[in-house]
């Protein structure tokens, strides 16, 4: 009998997509030990406690009003809103007031760039590491390598190990075999961690089928590993990952701390990370700005400056900021030059780039831009070096291999390439 048909026995509401992408088989053989980096095999590292949260800035935001506010630059090109000193000792643009009391905890990239002015294939460049004209998703997205590499939930508390809070494109698994898509943060991802049956009676019928399995002992070699399998699936329903999900759980005073939108996406976020999640992304769209960039600064900035900064505090005053990697980026930059309708357009040769957290130094600007925020002038960088940083915060192989749906070996990035960080 399958673990499916057990779920189905105590009469569960869940989906049976999402359990197989949560509760998969091979996680419960990643629990076991079962795991190796060679390629051919579908195997798991052992686990650690590294995980990233990846904020994207959908539309393509501003590098100059970000983190390259070029005070001294003609008006035409410098930050519109002006600059603010962070206490890390680099100006960012003026608009991010609270982020500036958390710049020694940050570190922005001013020379980060690629070459592709289009909202979708720049998305798949920057999602994955590899540039892409075609439309179509030829790379697997970061979330969805940590999730090959680590297996589909943590083997302890069943946590998913890859969680989306709302799409980004390119942000699934191309030619990962597996299932290694993201777990949707809301709607039926939320709805199938429900009990359709009260909890007396599924508890009644979990004691059955742990009767069962000790019958099955010394005559079945793989009740071992369906029990614990099975062990997660418990995990997950009766309470450990819908309560990482219920953000209702935090104090009043953290909830306004963060603030709404995309300030309780992002303590939902840290919620996960805390309870085992890898790899959690948030798409707070909105950047695409062509006209009076001014105003629009003004509307968009504030609830993410509040939220970042929460973010940001808070995994250092639990002590997870070693372990919890925050990224903040986008498809690319706009230009450095304001246009006729006071907005600035597409500019893919320089691009803002932010990170807080992870065993790495913080505090400081990293790279420079020419003096109008035209393209790098120092350190250039690209989607390449942010996978590289990515792989080396997870401790992950640069010259691991996976067996791509032709059967062929497949690396996630060029062997070689450094890290930003």
């Amino acid at each position: 009998m399958t673990l499916i048909r057990y779920m189905e026995m105590i009469n569960i509401q869940f989906n049976r997509r999402d359990f197989m992408q949560v509760g998969s088989i091979g996680t419960g053989l990643a629990s076991l030990g079962l795991s190796d980096l060679q390629a051919g095999e579908d195997v798991c590292l052992l686990p650690n406690d590294k995980s990233v949260v990846w904020v994207w800035l959908s539309g393509g935001a501003t590098q100059v009003e970000t983190f390259d506010p070029k005070p001294d630059a003609p008006s035409e090109v410098t930050a519109v809103n002006g600059s603010i000193m962070t206490k890390g000792d680099y100006l960012i643009g003026g608009d991010w007031v609270r982020l500036a009391g958390v710049g020694d905890k940050m570190t922005v990239v001013r020379s980060f760039a690629h070459g592709n002015s289009s909202h979708r294939t720049a998305t798949h460049w920057v999602m994955t590491g590899h540039n892409n004209t075609d439309n179509s998703a030829q790379q697997p997205s970061y979330g969805s390598i940590v999730s090959s590499s680590f297996g589909a939930n943590h083997p302890l508390s069943g946590m998913p190990t890859y969680v989306r809070s709302n799409r980004i494109n390119f942000d699934e698994g191309a030619w990962l075999q597996g299932n290694v898509k993201p777990y949707e943060a809301n709607g039926e991802g939320i709805k199938n961690l429900q009990l359709k049956a009260n909890l007396e009676r599924f508890m009644g019928q979990r004691e059955l089928l742990d009767g069962l399995d000790r019958l099955r002992e010394g005559v079945d070699s793989g009740a071992d590993a369906w029990s614990s399998l099975r062990g997660q699936s418990y995990n997950m329903l009766l309470g450990k990952v819908a309560e990482a999900f219920d953000i209702k759980k935090e104090h009043p005073a953290t909830l306004a701390t963060y603030g709404k939108g995309i300030g309780e996406q992002l303590l939902l976020s840290r919620r996960l990370v805390e309870a085992g999640t890898k790899f959690v992304t948030i798409n707070y769209g909105g950047w695409d700005m062509h006209g009076n960039i001014s105003k629009a600064l003004q509307g968009r900035v504030p609830p993410i400056d509040q939220a970042l900064s929460a973010f940001i505090n808070d995994i250092y005053n639990k002590g997870l900021n070693k372990n919890v990697l925050l990224v903040v980026t986008g498809e690319f930059g706009r230009t450095y030059k304001i246009n006729k309708n006071a907005g600035r357009d597409h500019w893919p040769r320089l691009s803002p780039l932010m990170f807080s957290g992870g065993d790495f130094e913080m505090g400081r600007a990293i790279g420079e831009s020419t003096s109008k925020a035209e393209e790098p002038k120092t350190d250039p960088y690209g989607p390449q070096n942010v996978a590289a940083t990515l792989l080396q915060h997870f401790g992950i192989d640069q010259h691991t291999q996976k067996i791509d749906m032709g059967g062929r070996p497949r690396y996630f990035l060029e062997v070689g390439t450094p890290s930003i960080l």
